[in-house]
């Protein structure tokens, strides 16, 4: 069973979010800010929506760098506390050094990301 990590660097004008099978990437996307969200449950329905496409609960890394900010998209409630579920678990973290993996092109740099990432599966340690 492969272990997927969806890394989440909400801002206040964007969210972006990196996939991982592993080291390598498989997704990379920059969506709209939690605040300019309509639904409150909008990240949270987009993460289960992947966690059925690829058949596999989720280890989400929240970045820690963007707490206010990561509020709006519900990953955390009032006092911080990570979501957990059945289709994923939200870690929050910091980034940290890294070694290199096979890299998806385009959208911009999600170097960060793939910190928090590797943070949040022990790959950085």
């Amino acid at each position: 069973m492969n272990r997927y990590v969806v890394s989440v660097g909400p801002s206040q004008s964007r969210t972006r979010v990196l996939l991982l099978d592993g080291k390598d990437e498989i997704m990379r996307a920059v969506l709209p800010s939690g605040p300019s969200l309509r639904h409150r449950r909008a990240a949270g329905t987009f993460l289960e929506g992947l966690s059925l496409w690829l058949d596999s609960k989720l280890h989400v890394a929240l970045s820690a760098d963007a707490s206010d900010a990561s509020y709006y998209l519900e990953l955390v409630d009032e006092l911080g506390c990570p979501a957990r579920g059945v289709f994923y678990d939200v870690e929050v973290v910091e980034p940290s050094a890294h070694r290199r993996g096979r890299r998806l092109r385009g959208v911009g740099n999600f170097a960060d990301l793939r910190q928090l990432s590797l943070v949040a599966t022990g790959g950085g340690r």
